[in-house]
């Protein structure tokens, strides 16, 4: 048995309810965990959050979580990535509603790197709009959740969302054609 497959059976075991699991499936992850983390820090300042504590949390987050339902390992991935982006999320909006900014940093929709006073409410707006969109297309919504919040390259995408690359190319440009549209109504 390959290290996915053993992987694969604790993740199904964590789904069914063996919260057990969910420490051996962290144990092995951590690394690529911490990746993750630190791909959606980008958008944060280091001061305020590590990697390490950010993939705690989500570790906390999991162990309350009753509903959790993976079947591999890229699939907890973007599970996991989709738990870190709340976790940002939320710590923003409280910076918000403490009337705070700093030096933090985002990935704008066109890539590029912009202090997060400056982005703070188009991160949470697109957070907004993901919501509206996984009503319409739930295809697109992850893959905005896996580019935009998690940082995922286009095959890291693909093996997330169990498609190939020409699909993760054509879901992300419509994606970000909707997202744009949409912002632009606000």
């Amino acid at each position: 048995m390959t290290l996915d497959t053993n992987l694969t059976e604790y993740i199904l075991a964590y789904s069914d309810g063996d919260s057990v699991a969910l420490d051996v499936i962290i144990e092995a992850l951590y690394d690529q965990l911490k990746l993750a983390a630190a791909k959606q820090l980008n958008k944060l300042n280091p001061e305020s959050i590590s990697a390490n504590d950010l993939v705690h949390e989500v570790y906390l987050k999991f162990s309350a979580n009753q509903s959790f339902n993976a079947n591999s390992r890229m699939h907890f991935m973007a599970i996991a990535a989709t738990a870190m982006r709340q976790l940002i999320i939320d710590q923003l909006k409280a910076k918000k509603r403490q009337k705070r900014g700093g030096d933090l940093y985002a990935t704008t929709l066109s890539d590029k790197k912009m202090p997060l006073n400056d982005n703070a409410l188009e991160i949470i707006s697109v957070n907004e709009a993901l919501s509206k969109l996984r009503a319409i297309d739930p295809k697109l919504a992850q893959t905005v959740e896996c580019r935009y919040f998690a940082g995922y390259t286009e095959q890291e995408t693909a093996e997330a969302l169990n498609v190939n690359v020409r699909t993760v190319r054509r879901y992300w440009s419509r994606s970000k054609r909707w997202l744009l549209l949409e912002l632009s109504n606000e």
